[in-house]
């Protein structure tokens, strides 16, 4: 079974978070590129279905030369081969439409992505690449087995603790959640030798795309603002029969 997974670099320790001059965007500054939370839990899902049913597992990235640092982790890991779609994009649709393109290159019997990044929180590129390559899907999935050659079964979350095992012929795609393994340690001499593994890179127009193709369509932003402060905290001094008297007044002008 050859095993896809969708892994996004996101930003590691951030510090001073501004919104920027136009207002419709963040800056800050970071040290170091990390594989997105949800997406290395899909890894190490990948990682435990090839020992138990062998193949093989291509990590798949979207992003500048800093980025292949998650596929040097995920060869750690025990990726097979990694590829890196050199192109910046941030939009969930946009990138979607590059990612479903290189999987059509790559030819996946089954594809893992994260149930979301943590920059962007929107949910959305997963499902929307499993509706551009007309794949089976499930989302939120807390385990997958095989079902013959040709079908998985998988239990997914439903919400309010309550779950649903579902059928999916292959080729199909999953969008992995937190906890579904334990997340692994990767030592760094392991780090160090993966980095010896070269990244198959393609640009937008290896894969038949143009800029035009991953315009925003149907919204924008229109701003980006820090919250609004509506309350502070107020200190209550004096004596403990005094601090009471005055929480209770207090609760008794909110009510």
């Amino acid at each position: 079974m050859k095993i896809a997974v969708c892994c996004k670099a996101v930003p590691g320790s951030v510090t001073d978070v501004e919104v920027d001059a136009q207002a419709n965007n963040l800056r800050f500054r970071s040290q170091f590129q990390a594989m997105n939370e949800c997406d290395e839990y899909a890894m190490e899902e990948a990682i435990v279905l090839k020992r138990q049913y062998g193949g093989e597992i291509v990590a798949l990235t979207m992003g500048g030369i800093s980025t292949q640092e998650i596929l040097y982790a995920a060869v750690a890991k025990g990726a097979d081969k990694i590829v890196r779609v050199d192109a910046q994009v941030q939009d969930p649709r946009a990138a979607s439409i590059v990612l479903a393109a290189a999987l059509k290159t790559i030819g996946a019997d089954l594809v893992l992505t994260g149930t979301q990044s943590r920059d962007s929180l929107s949910s959305f590129v997963g499902v929307s690449i499993a509706q551009q390559l007309d794949l089976a899907f499930a989302f939120a999935v807390t385990a997958i087995a095989k079902d013959g050659d040709h079908s998985i079964k998988v239990r997914k979350e439903l919400g309010g603790g309550r779950n649903a095992e579902v059928r999916l012929p292959l080729p199909a795609l999953v969008c992995i959640q937190t906890g579904i393994q334990t997340l692994n340690y990767v030592p760094p001499a392991r780090l160090m030798r993966a980095r010896a593994t070269p990244p198959k890179s393609m640009r937008l127009a290896d894969l038949g795309l143009t800029p035009e193709d991953l315009a925003p369509k149907g919204y924008r932003i229109a701003s980006v603002a820090p919250p609004q402060r509506t309350r502070q905290a107020q200190m209550l001094g004096g004596t403990p029969q005094e601090a009471v008297k005055a929480l209770l007044e207090k609760m008794a002008e909110v009510r």
